[in-house]
């Protein structure tokens, strides 16, 4: 049965992580080799106490950072292009810049369905973009923490994605190795998802970018949408 505690990973995010301004430095010439291919580069660290480890995932978006962080962070929209989320509402404004998200995960049957609430928060860095997301409340994790960081490469974007998650399943150590393949399927279809919007839908990406821009300017972008719940 395929496992889907993966994909509370990608749903978007506090956490006290401090970020390097310079993800080359994190990665080896063989590490950059692997993403300038289009590959995905997978790091992770042990944690006391943990049955999963912290992911981090680097890899080459082939969109602007300011682009791949108005997709990602596209809250309402994050039910058509992350896997098996079936409902994200914004439901809370904290600050123009932090946003509360209600999601449901479809589960296969005959487990019932996650609902959880996650917390977002937008940062610029100069040139750079970043999403933090942090855990409110969730009927399948105890905690969720991480974050994704988008740096001009080479005309394109690098991307590093970072993620604990600790499940409240007693399962969690005996689908550790399939966890981690399906965060890179989810992952995957994330960053095809931004490179074919670039392409295919120039609306939706401009849309979600002027939301970011919006949004660091003090603009309370999702207002209306939590208005009409």
């Amino acid at each position: 049965m395929k496992t889907y505690f993966f994909t509370i990973l990608v749903t978007l995010f506090s956490t006290t992580y401090v970020w390097a301004q310079n993800l080359e430095t994190e990665l080896s010439p063989a590490d950059l080799k692997a993403i300038t291919a289009h590959e995905f580069v997978l790091k992770t660290r042990e944690l006391p106490g943990s049955v999963w480890p912290e992911i981090t995932y680097y890899a080459i978006v082939g969109v602007s950072p300011l682009e791949a962080a108005g997709v990602f962070a596209a809250y309402d929209a994050q039910k058509d292009y992350v896997p098996n989320v079936i409902k994200s509402t914004p439901v809370k404004h904290l600050t123009a810049t932090e946003v509360l998200t209600d999601y449901e995960l479809h589960m296969p049957f005959p487990i019932s369905n996650a609902h959880y609430i996650h917390g977002a928060k937008l940062f610029k860095h100069k040139n750079d973009y970043e999403v933090q997301w942090y855990m409110l409340e969730s009927s399948s994790a105890e905690d969720v923490k991480g974050s994704v960081y988008f740096q001009f490469y080479e005309g394109k974007t690098l991307m590093r994605y970072r993620s604990y998650v600790k499940p409240k399943s007693v399962l969690g150590s005996l689908v550790k190795s399939r966890m981690l393949k399906d965060v890179l399927l989810s992952i995957t279809a994330i960053r095809n998802f931004m490179e074919k919007s670039k392409r295919e839908n120039p609306v939706f990406v401009s849309k979600y970018s002027e939301f970011i821009i919006r949004a660091l300017n003090g603009e309370f972008v999702y207002q209306t949408i939590i208005d009409k719940k």
